[in-house]
């Protein structure tokens, strides 16, 4: 009998643990509008927040080239403008016409008309390259939340030419981005191709929802959040959870014994596929299930367990030795190298309707039909491509709009779905969860092998679906951020992952002491009048 173990969970900050949709943000803004907050004094916050992200993060700057658009972003960059001037810098205002602001971005205008006399929008090529050439910083504020297009036309013309002539640089900018990069989704996360990709991305208010997975990660740099003292208050909507990791397992009881800690059934490695088995089964171990039984192909069971004894392996070739070793176990994992032959279809069919916790991943996941996991307690973790063919779409689509794609997939098979890749979704009734750890590192192969038996391992234990998830996935992405900093995000294997793994299940840093790599998750944004964030005058 198992006894579930009890998961200690850090202290996190709860601006950083909640994204928000753009409806969400947008009703936030009108009922502090109507209760009383200044529209211009708020914007004034937000380009102060900016510039002092700026001035912390690249405080040699003598140059800065801060590209306006028409809208309230646009307003932003006129305040950011004005503090860099007013503090010594050049500044050129850059654009593909001369606006015409209105609302706060009309205020912060005048602001800096009368600071800067003479001051325009320079929307001539030449004196575009010549600005971009001499910039030390590149500051986007042309389009903010509001975008719900594609960019064309004269802005697409002019963000193209914005990047042509920072990338001829022998030396690039530095590119923060005012709330989030121009031409990003700030509810899917889609990032439009002309879109410049930032060095640091400082998002007002609250953390937009597009802004947590997916392309939009590759492009947003650091993030920060500036929450300007006004922090969104729970809204009407299924909330989406930002995983910030931290979490591990509390020692053992002193008198635990295997029999107490879950026994996983890994039914994996088709013929020529040994090592996903392989790689599934010992994550199990690592993850610390009592014990870890292999059902493989029969080809290669003598040698499975090889530099690894005590991974417990059978050949199997008939659904009655399947279902006999799935009497021993306490959650089942299957699809890792597993193929699409007719022996892995009697892997499959024995299985499917084992009443155990079930983690469906790889080539299982291609003989799934509608509400054939429904009740099941069951995990599947597709990958982009995987949750495409699930869907009877493209990859292109699935990157388009994580969040609703593993919804989608959770409620047409009727399970829990961990969508795999930057910034992982995590889906699971109307539990919406996305993980903001993990590294460039975890790309290739067997990786996914090793978090199918990470979660394999924790529900045999008796965790709930959920709580498994969030700790498989938060181990599995820092695990990868541990050897990415200790080693270089290239050339990393699956199997170096062990190590670091069973450091982070039980709460330690490892050999390598940090465990955050630049750019990971989310922080606070420095404050320009030395208040700690959120705090200070309107």
């Amino acid at each position: 009998m198992t006894a579930t173990p009890r998961i200690i969970r850090p202290d996190a900050d709860p601006g950083l643990t909640r994204a928000w949709s753009v409806v969400a943000i947008q009703a936030h803004e009108r009922a502090l509008f109507a209760g009383g907050v200044d529209a211009y004094g708020l914007m004034e916050r937000a380009g102060g927040a900016v510039f002092a992200e700026l001035r912390g993060r690249w405080p040699a700057a003598r140059h800065l080239a801060v590209l306006v658009g028409p809208g309230q972003n646009g307003g932003d960059g006129l305040v950011i403008a004005r503090l860099a001037r007013e503090a010594g810098l050049m500044v050129d205002l850059l654009g593909w016409q001369q606006p015409g602001f209105h609302g706060s971005a009309a205020h912060a205008w005048s602001a800096l008309s009368t600071a800067v006399p003479g001051i325009e929008v320079r929307t001539e090529p030449t004196a575009i390259d010549e600005a971009l050439r001499a910039a030390d910083v590149v500051v986007d504020a042309l389009f903010g939340i509001g975008l719900d297009r594609a960019i064309e036309g004269a802005p697409a013309d002019f963000l193209e030419r914005v990047a042509a002539v920072t990338d001829s640089r022998d030396e690039r900018p530095g590119l923060l981005a005012v709330d989030l990069p121009s031409g990003v989704d700030a509810d899917r996360g889609a990032v439009d191709p002309r879109t410049l990709g930032a060095d640091c991305t400082v998002t007002f208010l609250g953390i937009k929802r597009g802004l947590s997975t997916g392309p939009a990660v590759a492009v947003c740099g650091e993030r920060v959040l500036a929450d300007l003292g006004h922090a969104p208050e729970p809204a009407d909507e299924i909330p989406l959870d930002l995983l910030a990791g931290g979490v591990h397992l509390a020692p053992r009881s002193a008198d635990g014994h295997k029999g107490r800690f879950g026994t996983v059934l890994v039914a994996a490695g088709n013929r020529g596929m040994p090592g996903a088995a392989r790689l599934a089964a010992e994550a199990a171990l690592r993850a610390g299930a009592g014990k870890v039984i292999v059902a493989t192909h029969p080809d290669h069971a003598a040698t499975l367990n090889i530099g690894r004894p005590e991974l417990i392996v059978h050949g199997v070739d008939s659904a009655h030795d399947l279902l006999r070793l799935a009497s021993m176990a306490t959650s089942i994992v299957v699809g890792p190298g597993l193929g699409r032959d007719g022996w892995a279809m009697t892997v499959w069919r024995a299985l499917r309707d084992c009443p155990l916790p079930l983690v469906v991943d790889a080539d299982a996941l291609r003989l799934l039909g509608p509400n054939s996991l429904r009740d099941r307690g069951a995990v599947i973790t597709p990958h982009p491509g995987e949750a495409a063919m699930l869907l009877e779409c493209d990859t292109a689509a699935i990157n388009t709009d994580r969040l609703g794609a593993a919804r989608s997939i959770a409620e047409r098979l009727g399970c829990a779905v961990v969508l795999k890749g930057a910034g992982s979704v995590l889906a699971d009734g109307d539990r919406l969860a996305v993980c903001q750890r993990g590294s460039a590192a975890l790309a290739t192969a067997g990786t996914g092998d090793v978090l199918a038996g990470l979660l394999g391992a924790l529900l045999g234990m008796g965790l709930s679906r959920f709580a498994a998830m969030e700790l498989a996935v938060c181990l599995h992405a820092e695990a990868g951020e541990v050897e990415a900093e200790a080693h270089g995000e290239w050339g990393m294997a699956a199997s170096d992952l062990f190590g670091a793994i069973r450091d982070r299940l039980n709460g330690r840093s490892g050999e390598q002491g940090r465990i955050v790599s630049p750019g990971s998750g989310w922080r606070r944004a420095r404050c320009a009048n030395g208040a700690p964030p959120g705090q200070g005058g309107q």
